[in-house]
């Protein structure tokens, strides 16, 4: 049973505590005392009237559990449940528990099932012990965390875990995926689970944005990627990489789209996204390479596992020399040559899915370099056309640098004189280019005044 004491004073105002059946004593201090009255009598309310909290509250619940009862009921929902499903099974391997797969019932309705890791060939396995020898310190944080009871944990325990990614060399991108499933967890449970006063732990951590990963291929290096695909035995592959380079589709939209999902014939498809079914535009070339793909039996346009298409794209980007590059960055290369094309910045959104257009800003600006990437060829150009010499231009030309270069003298003996005192030593007048220029024998003619004589005068 809940219950409050009166609300006392405490630095100039007055703070209400309150005790809960799970045994968190939530407080919150107000200016009158009034107020912080109210707020304890409704927190008594909210809980006496609560019903049981989901796994017995965060003080009997840990956290590899909670993340059992979150991939179940919203993991499994979601579009990414794959990726989230490899990270919540980090912390139930942390803990001693069985791992957890997305599977297909009887109906065809998705669920979740225990399963243990397969024995991998002799090769990938040490592929994947070294790289848990490499981030040994983070799944060490992992497993500390996954164990500990949920009100045990703290700012600073999220704090650790990301400090010791970043010494792992794990991307700001990944971190923050992590964090980010922790922190919607905790909220989830906060505002669902009846855990009445708990406090999410990472709020308390501010992280800042990751860099988007830019991709550029020259034409070299494209045409080297269409000729490994050309090598390929798989007929499915190539069509499926161009598809994906042309609509910016995600490897897990095209792997789940099916014939009775496309029109080929007026070039859309209502697909799977990451927030739901959208609409999907095909460009001309999309249409054509689906208008030449056999159609399976199992009615999948792309009748291939993800497992086949990684192994598949590892050795393309091997044998074109690109072991960086990755599948998902054909989405990028895509959406830039369709800015690259003329499309504008909504009508790159559409193409890509999104409901902003912030994304589709980036690629815009991107594309952007172009325009300075072609400034410097102009400008590169311009400095290699030599200006013409003085004998080249013709009379009326010349007469207009000489004045020029007269000029010039004129104005720099009169600056050196002012700043020397004296007077400026005096100058002929500018004479006519078909004119003989006077000849002086030292002595100033008659006609010219020094500028004393006729200041004074």
């Amino acid at each position: 049973m809940a219950k409050a004491a009166k609300p006392f004073s405490y630095r100039g105002g007055w703070r209400m505590q309150v005790t809960l059946a799970n045994g968190l004593r939530p407080h919150k201090d107000f200016d009158r005392y009034a107020d912080a009255v109210q707020w304890g009598a409704e927190q008594l309310a909210n809980a006496n009237s609560a019903h049981e909290p989901v796994l017995g509250g965060p003080k009997r619940a840990t956290l590899a559990q909670a993340l059992v009862h979150y991939a179940e009921h919203h993991s499994l929902l979601k579009g990414g449940v794959d990726a989230e499903l490899n990270r919540i099974n980090h912390y139930l391997a942390g803990a001693g528990m069985p791992l957890l797969k997305k599977v297909r019932n009887a109906h065809g309705a998705p669920e979740l099932a225990t399963h243990q890791p397969k024995v991998q060939p002799a090769a990938w396995q040490r592929h994947n012990d070294r790289r848990r020898e490499a981030r040994a310190g983070t799944y060490a944080a992992i497993a500390a965390l996954a164990i500990k009871r949920c009100s045990e944990i703290c700012a600073a325990d999220i704090r650790a875990l990301h400090t010791q990614m970043k010494k792992d060399g794990l991307s700001d991108s990944t971190i923050q995926k992590e964090l980010a499933m922790l922190k919607v967890l905790f909220n989830t449970a906060a505002r669902e689970w009846g855990w009445a006063g708990f406090e999410n732990p990472c709020i308390a951590v501010k992280l800042g944005k990751s860099a988007r990963r830019f991709v550029f291929l020259t034409p070299e290096q494209r045409a080297a990627v269409d000729q490994a695909l050309g090598e390929c035995d798989n007929p499915y592959f190539w069509p499926l990489v161009t598809v994906a380079r042309e609509s910016t589709l995600r490897l897990d939209s095209l792997m789940q789209m099916r014939w009775a999902d496309v029109d080929v014939e007026h070039r859309v498809a209502v697909l799977p996204s990451k927030t739901g079914r959208r609409n999907y535009v095909f460009s001309q070339t999309a249409q054509q390479v689906l208008e030449a793909l056999p159609h399976s039996p199992c009615g999948r346009v792309f009748p291939m596992s993800k497992n086949a298409v990684k192994m598949m794209w590892n050795r393309v980007r091997e044998k074109a020399g690109m072991p960086q590059l990755q599948f998902r960055d054909l989405r990028h290369l895509g959406a830039t040559d369709w800015v690259r094309r003329g499309l504008n910045t909504h009508q790159l959104a559409q193409v890509l899915g999104h409901s902003s257009i912030q994304t589709a800003q980036f690629y815009v600006d991107l594309v952007g370099m172009d325009v300075m990437e072609a400034l410097d060829r102009a400008s590169t150009r311009a400095a290699a056309q030599p200006l013409p010499s003085t004998g080249q231009l013709d009379a009326k030309e010349q007469i207009s640098l000489r004045r020029g270069e007269r000029m010039r003298k004129v104005t720099a003996a009169r600056t050196q004189a002012r700043k020397t005192g004296g007077e400026a030593p005096p100058q002929p007048a500018p004479q006519r280019e078909s004119e003989p220029a006077p000849q002086h024998d030292g002595t100033p003619p008659s006609n010219v005044l020094p500028f004393q004589a006729r200041r004074a005068a």
